[in-house]
């Protein structure tokens, strides 16, 4: 089988992870891919789609299109299959207005014209599922022998409260900023750590500032002991799919999260990690984390079993490729 892949951008997380990690595995089950991102103008865009008539199935990562592109598309591409893992219907929660009608039409129209769609969390899966019933679960997975599990803390160190991601979601953090500097002054051995490529400041909390590079990745998670992921309770943050969550538990970290979206099944309150809704919420969950470190290290294991058990890359290849080949059942959802 012969399978092409649109991408709107190479360096992207969620390019990488939802699609060029899968490559290998789809390779190594017999099949001959290829990657194509999607550039600018009709005229680019209509050689592009020309070219898909050679391959047995097209795979769309994350763009939205017109009537007009998705008419091209379609009179070229034998079995379009549709993925995305963000509310890319809306806009993000810096915008004056979230909702967008253009992007809603263009969604509505995207996921209508494909004959798969496969949606990163039960949000996102439950959007598409109004405009078309062949919608499939498949979360994002990670390849367990790259995320080795973080050795222990030395003890006496400082405590740090690590955030991994991209200036676009600093946001999030940015909206906890006072929590942790008052959490700080009741606690006092902590610091921040933001692995990213842009980075806010504390008055209080000590940061620690790294630009985020592929190769350092590792390494950066293992030198974090609770991993934080703070969301807003909107419709653009219920389609977050929880990847931060999954690096940090990946690597036997616990995690403090927000009980919104993806984030609620990933995270089991008080087993694998803790849920924090409220000011004072966060500072008793990490507070409870930052003072026993076996506990950190007993959420850690059970966060690392999560993982391994349902978001492994292992089980997330099988599952792309039983979409390519036809296997999936519309009303498939995959854990």
């Amino acid at each position: 089988m012969k399978i092409a892949f649109l991408i709107p951008d190479a360096n992207g997380p969620s390019t990488r992870y939802r699609v060029l990690k899968y490559i290998p595995y789809i390779e190594k089950d017999g099949h001959e891919t290829d990657v194509f991102i999607i550039r600018k103008g009709l005229w680019q865009r209509y050689l592009l789609f020309k070219n898909l008539r050679k391959y047995d199935v097209v795979f769309l990562h994350r763009k939205l299109f017109r009537y007009i592109d998705l008419h091209m598309l379609r009179k070229y591409v034998r079995r379009l299959i549709y993925d995305f893992d963000d509310a890319v219907m809306f806009r993000d929660p810096n915008s004056a207005k979230q909702f967008s009608r253009t992007r809603s039409a263009a969604f509505k129209c995207t996921v209508k014209n494909a004959d798969l769609v496969i949606a990163g969390n039960e949000y996102l899966r439950a959007m598409a599922l109004e405009v078309n019933p062949s919608t499939i679960l498949i979360p994002t997975s990670l390849d367990m022998d790259r995320y080795t599990e973080k050795p222990d803390t030395e003890p006496g160190k400082l405590v740090t409260l690590g955030w991994i991601g991209s200036g676009s979601t600093l946001m999030y953090l940015a909206n906890i900023r006072d929590t942790l500097d008052d959490l700080h002054d009741v606690s006092g051995n902590t610091q921040l750590k933001i692995i990213a490529d842009r980075f806010i400041e504390c008055s209080r909390m000590p940061v620690i500032n790294k630009k985020w590079k592929e190769e350092e990745e590792i390494a950066d998670i293992h030198s974090i002991d609770i991993g934080l992921m703070p969301l807003t309770n909107d419709p653009w943050s219920q389609g977050k799919c929880g990847f931060k969550l999954l690096q940090y538990m990946a690597a036997g970290i616990p995690p403090v999260c927000s009980p919104v979206g993806a984030n609620k099944s990933i995270v089991a309150d008080g087993v694998n990690g803790f849920w924090a809704d409220s000011r004072e919420e966060w500072i008793e969950k990490l507070g409870i984390l930052i003072k026993d470190s076996s506990l950190r290290r007993e959420f850690g294991r059970k966060a690392r079993e999560t993982v391994d058990e349902h978001y492994s890359i292992n089980g997330g290849a099988h599952k792309i490729i039983a979409a390519f080949t036809g296997e999936n059942s519309s009303n498939s959802t995959y854990r």
